[in-house]
């Protein structure tokens, strides 16, 4: 078997299924089925004058012992005007428990906790990450509505990622948070910063959109509304409820690296979605991360839980677990990995 051969045969394979899902005439051919022109793409008006309130959420794993887990997660908000912050919230530590025994208490408790109600669809102890990533969302949801009902009308609200649920329990959660801030006159936007839309049969649209823009000569800011190109957008086998918002492609500032999606509430007038694009584009300058809103990039540095926060929760329980009368030979029995082991060769 000639294993380097393999290996030269297998990259050269990659590289050009890469080539195909990117290919070098892609911007002619979005240009040609878009049908997009240089009035398609909006300047990013300047002069924002309201409160940017960003939210985020973070989890990470604790202990897995196979057939039992334990997460954390929490999340955060930091609210900016003129350009500076004026105020953090970050929610406490929740620490959950995940086995393969029915729905998840620990869930339900939770969501009722935030909400006042019970969640709608179950959640099932079967994937320890999912489990941790849907209490996340829950965490986040729960935030954003507290944040809703304080901000004053023409303030904006962003969320990391979309403007669609991951879990069925939490879609009348985000119907009730857009109604508040439609009631309310708040401004609402979800930032992604990978998206996987596509269209023509697997094409990126992002790297499309921007080149068009960047062939027609499209001073930053800008951004493009794509929702209206159902003809060409692929079907999003992923999205099992409803898609909340409509899309957007943006391109924040002129040092960006790259454009990101950005989706809307579909009740949004042309002057509101200039104007939420024009707080967008107002704090879009930060040096760190140019071209992306630094408010949410801020709310994710103070929501992230690090490796140290994860070691010192971990000893923390290690002593709970002790006062429950465990050894540390049990500890190690349920909770030891092999690839630490590995780690140390």
């Amino acid at each position: 078997m000639d294993l380097h051969g393999e290996y030269r045969e297998s990259v050269a394979r990659l590289a050009g299924r890469i080539r195909e899902y990117a290919p070098a005439d892609i911007i002619d051919r979005f240009a040609r089925v878009s049908r997009f022109d240089p009035s398609s793409f909006l300047t990013c008006p300047s002069g924002f004058e309201g409160t940017v309130c960003a939210v985020d959420g973070s989890n990470a794993l604790l202990l897995d012992a196979g057939s039992f887990s334990a997460a954390v997660v929490r999340a955060s908000a930091s609210s900016y005007r003129g350009g500076v912050r004026h105020g953090r919230a970050t929610t406490p530590m929740h620490l959950v428990a995940v086995h393969p025994d029915g729905c998840n208490d620990e869930f339900e408790a939770l969501f009722s906790d935030c909400f006042a109600s019970s969640p709608k669809a179950l959640l099932y102890h079967d994937d320890p990450l999912q489990n941790a990533a849907v209490m996340r969302d829950t965490l986040e949801y729960w935030v954003a509505l507290e944040m809703a009902g304080t901000l004053d009308a023409g303030d904006l609200i962003l969320i990391d990622g979309t403007l669609r649920v991951s879990h069925a329990s939490h879609d009348e959660i985000l119907v009730r948070l857009m109604n508040l801030c439609n009631l309310r006159g708040i401004l609402l936007a979800a930032v992604t910063k990978r998206t996987s839309l596509t269209w023509g049969g697997g094409y990126p649209i992002v790297p499309a959109a921007e080149g068009l823009a960047k062939k027609y000569g499209v001073p930053e800011p800008w951004f493009v509304r794509v929702s209206g190109l159902e003809a060409i957008l692929d079907r999003q086998q992923s999205r099992p409820w409803k898609q909340r918002g409509d899309q957007y492609i943006a391109r924040l500032h002129h040092r960006s690296q790259r454009a990101f999606k950005v989706e809307l509430p579909r009740y949004d007038s042309c002057e509101t979605v200039a104007t939420v694009f024009s707080g967008l584009a107002a704090y879009a300058d930060d040096g760190r991360i140019t071209g992306y809103p630094y408010p949410l990039l801020d709310a994710h540095l103070t929501t992230k839980i690090g490796k140290d926060a994860v070691d010192q929760i971990r000893q923390d329980l290690m002593r709970g677990m002790a006062e429950q009368g465990m050894s540390h030979r049990e500890y190690v029995r349920l909770f030891g990995d092999y690839h630490d082991e590995f780690d140390r060769y």
